[in-house]
């Protein structure tokens, strides 16, 4: 196939990206039958013949095998996520599926570990954000031994049972974000460190990272003991204050977890000459403004919609029994500045 036609003339001539005719090609996870067939058909209309092998393995990837999923996020996390699977879930599953957003209030790991739980009983695959916590461990191995594999979305699982992750490499953010707060943080002094829970490990791996960079590349810095948050606006709003409060050395201020707009807003009460620079995560439409207005300096981001497209083929290949094995899907993230948004 190769010496004849190439992957990209079929992509160009059906219509879509190379990587999905290289999911159907070379049998690397499901497409839907309407773009599959049209794969297909531009394929041999360019002169490729497939084996008899192949088109029995197509026969069998074709077999229609409908999830029905749902999403369990947090209320801390944006209702840009929800939104993005919501989008995601009409343009690429099959119609015999469905996936459904599900918003918990509360959280503690009981609580969650018990909706995780109840879901399970009319869900047939789950994708969840939550704290690594044993009641949380303790409803994965419950819901795979009935047969629902669950995937760790936004902060990974350190359960032996969750089936996959979709997120970012947040060691790398956290280093990013010491980056820019020590390029732009000319004057060595105090910096805060804001976090939701230490329980995720996605900021947990935030601040690690974050303070590492301090203590390799820049140790003149003073970095203050993390502040817990709960990722709750109110909650970080006081923290906030009490670092502006308590340290007029304080040069910058890093939010690991959520609850942004509560910095923002304290930092514009105090009223300094040279407030501290702020390094924040999650493009979100009050963020943004913030960013434009100066209230943010750095955003670093991941992509909503791609998340939740590489979460949804993944919930599609854990209940095709595609994979033994935990399945990681790390995705890049994007530095936003008031000049680039």
């Amino acid at each position: 196939m190769a010496k004849r036609i190439t992957i990209k003339q079929i992509a160009e001539k059906a219509k879509v990206s190379v990587a999905t005719v290289d999911r159907v090609i070379n049998q690397r996870a499901p497409v839907k039958s309407a773009t599959t067939k049209r794969i297909m058909e531009s394929a041999k209309e360019l002169g490729w013949r497939p084996p008899a092998v192949f088109e029995a393995a197509m026969q069998e990837s074709n077999v229609i095998r409908p999830i029905n999923g749902v999403v369990l996020l947090q209320k801390n996390i944006s209702p840009l996520c929800a939104a993005a699977f919501e989008n995601s879930a009409q343009s690429i599953l099959d119609p015999a599926s469905s996936i459904s957003v599900d918003v918990i209030d509360d959280l503690d790991p009981e609580v969650i570990a018990t909706r995780m739980i109840k879901l399970g009983k009319k869900h047939d695959v789950i994708v969840v954000t939550a704290v690594d916590h044993p009641f949380i461990s303790a409803a994965i191995d419950k819901l795979k031994s009935n047969n629902v594999p669950v995937i760790a979305l936004l902060s990974d699982l350190t359960s032996p049972n969750v089936a996959g992750y979709v997120g970012t490499n947040n060691r790398m953010r956290g280093r990013t974000a010491a980056w820019a707060m020590h390029r732009f943080c000319r004057d060595r002094g105090s910096i805060g460190v804001l976090i939701g829970s230490h329980r995720y490990l996605s900021q947990e791996d935030r601040e690690i990272s974050f303070r590492s960079y301090f203590r390799e590349k820049a140790p003149a810095f003073r970095l203050l003991e993390s502040i817990p948050t709960l990722d709750d606006e109110q909650m970080t709003y006081e923290a906030t204050k009490k670092l502006l409060r308590e340290y007029p050395d304080l040069v910058g201020i890093f939010s690991a977890g959520g609850g942004s707009s509560g910095t923002r807003k304290a930092i514009q009460e105090f009223g300094r000459d040279q407030p501290p620079f702020y390094v924040s995560l999650e493009l979100a439409p009050q963020s943004r403004i913030d960013l434009l207005q100066g209230g943010i300096d750095v955003i670093l981001s991941g992509d909503f919609g791609q998340i939740a497209e590489e979460a949804i083929q993944m919930m599609i290949d854990v209940k095709q029994e595609r994979f033994t094995e935990k399945k990681n899907k790390v995705l890049p993230f994007y530095i936003y500045t008031s000049e680039n948004i």
